[in-house]
């Protein structure tokens, strides 16, 4: 499964709105306790990833640390955070940064949790993209219910959620915009992302392991607010994509605040009624078809980090995620 590659969102009308399966949930008598479906959300562990050659590499600053279960992810990039050469690791905490890409972990002098930069102006070295070109990502991912992740399959199915609360509070540290010659805000952009798959994981099903992507696009530096939009994630023959639906629905349903003014601004509510939306939308699109089975389906794994297809030096300041799902009783 290819977490990394989609193309950029064009906007969507949503037909049917939030109610089309009704009201999700009803007949809950009491409130379940919450299943955190993303662990170690203060980073306590450490991360993991592969270098240049593909190699796994793990990096701790405890060693009495677990092992770790966030995996960083730096495609396209020509930097890598296994390169001791950016390392900073000191007790309770992890600094790579080079003139390309920044990751910091309980960064000190920051009120915040983890910080991920891009310099793309490096990336690309000043030259704007073409059409079809990939492009920098720097991400954090977590598997949560398929095999190997921290749930498996313990992990809820969306028939058994009367809620899936999310949350988060991100803060523009800068964006230094690149919009010179060359630039087309339909080819290049800053994007700080948070996504989901929502993927069958009923190895009885002839679905089984597919699945779309449900996002909270938390920054787009073209929009002031993000907000619906839903896309197939094509690609190209220089960019091979996951061919699935993205469906994003922005921080408006949550917030008209405008994370570009650079101040902290807390993302939060309920998302399993977008999740079925975004499920029905998928369904009526002609994706996952074969089934239509809402227990079939489970949180796969998660996103959460920059995709620049511009030529931008970004930076973004979090803390306070979590993602947590409640059952029905």
């Amino acid at each position: 499964m290819n977490l990394t590659r989609r193309q950029r969102f064009i906007p969507f009308v949503l037909l049917g709105a939030l109610g089309a399966l009704g009201s999700v949930g009803a007949g809950a008598a009491l409130p379940s306790a919450p299943i955190d479906l993303l662990t170690d959300t203060d980073f306590k562990f450490g991360l993991k990833g592969r270098d240049r050659e593909k190699r796994p590499f793990e990096i701790r600053w405890s060693a009495r640390a677990e092992r770790p279960v966030w995996q960083v992810a730096q495609h396209h990039s020509q930097s890598n955070v296994a390169d001791q050469a950016g390392q900073t690791i000191r007790p309770g905490g992890f600094t790579f940064k080079d003139e390309r890409q920044w990751l910091s972990i309980h960064p000190e002098g920051e009120d915040a949790d983890f910080i991920l930069g891009v310099n793309a102006r490096r990336e690309f070295g000043d030259t704007f993209r073409g059409k079809g070109d990939p492009w920098p990502h720097l991400y954090l991912t977590q598997r949560i219910s398929p095999s190997g992740g921290h749930l498996g399959p313990d992990a809820p199915s969306l028939a058994d959620l009367s809620r899936l609360d999310f949350g988060i509070r991100v803060r523009l540290l800068f964006d230094r915009r690149n919009a010179t010659s060359g630039h087309d805000p339909r080819l290049h952009a800053a994007q700080f992302v948070f996504f989901l798959t929502i993927q069958n994981l009923n190895r009885a099903s002839p679905g089984h392991g597919d699945y779309f992507w449900f996002g909270v696009m938390l920054y787009d530096d073209r929009y002031p607010v993000t907000s619906l939009k839903a896309q197939l994630d094509a690609g190209s023959p220089k960019k091979p994509a996951t061919g699935k639906l993205i469906y994003d629905i922005g921080v408006k349903p949550f917030t008209e605040r405008v994370v570009a003014a650079g101040e902290w601004v807390d993302v939060h509510g309920d998302l399993l009624p977008h999740v079925i939306v975004g499920l029905n939308e998928a369904w009526r699109r002609g994706y996952l078809g074969d089934s239509k089975n809402l227990s079939d389906y489970r949180v796969g794994s998660a996103v959460l980090g920059w995709e620049i297809t511009g030529l931008n030096d970004a930076a973004m300041a979090v803390r306070n995620l979590r993602c947590q799902a409640r059952t029905k009783r």
